[in-house]
């Protein structure tokens, strides 16, 4: 049963969590702070130029390059931490009882960090970095607005020159007709 258990919820690429057990430990975290005072993070972490990678060094590198983050990110984690992949080059990190402040000096250190990482079988001066977009979950709003909110962020941080970290706006931005569509489980 635990070797179906972890088929059914660890990225097989990469080793950690899927997008499928993200969305439970998310779906824990609300009810948990719906019943107790406290609060959790996300950090929504996307690989910058990862597409250029690919077209570059070829799948094979994309695939190194997206282990060696999963690994780097998952080796600094503490155990109530979770950590997965929520799809292609997006990894999403769920920081319970951690609020924004706490979840952006955890998204620095894991920006600096994968800012750090070395691939001499891809060249000696190659280097990744990422963008993260941070948010806070609030009582009042649903899961799905805290990560369109970090959504929002991460998209603030590519729009900013990319390799940084941006802090989502404390409320559910008005949605408009051309607003980006909520997020859901696969």
């Amino acid at each position: 049963m635990e070797q179906i258990r972890e088929l059914v919820n660890v990225d097989a690429l990469t080793g950690v969590y899927n997008r499928r057990r993200l969305f439970e430990v998310i779906s824990e975290e609300s009810n948990r702070y719906s019943r107790m005072p406290g609060s959790f993070s996300i950090c929504l972490m996307d690989i910058d130029h990862f597409k250029e990678v690919n077209d570059t060094y070829g799948h094979q590198a994309g695939d190194m390059i997206l282990q060696a983050v999963a690994r780097s990110v998952k080796d600094g984690l503490r155990t109530i931490d979770c950590f997965g992949r929520y799809g292609g080059e997006e990894f999403l990190l769920v920081l319970p009882q951690t609020p924004l402040e706490g979840a952006r000096i955890k998204a620095e250190r894991v920006r600096e960090t994968i800012e750090r990482l070395t691939f001499p079988d891809i060249g000696d001066d190659f280097r990744v970095t990422v963008s993260i977009g941070v948010a806070e979950y609030h009582r009042e709003e649903s899961t799905d607005d805290t990560l369109l909110r970090a959504d929002q962020a991460l998209y603030a941080a590519k729009h900013d020159g990319r390799n940084n970290v941006k802090l989502a706006a404390t409320r559910t931005p008005q949605k408009s007709p051309l607003s980006a569509p909520s997020v859901r489980p696969i």
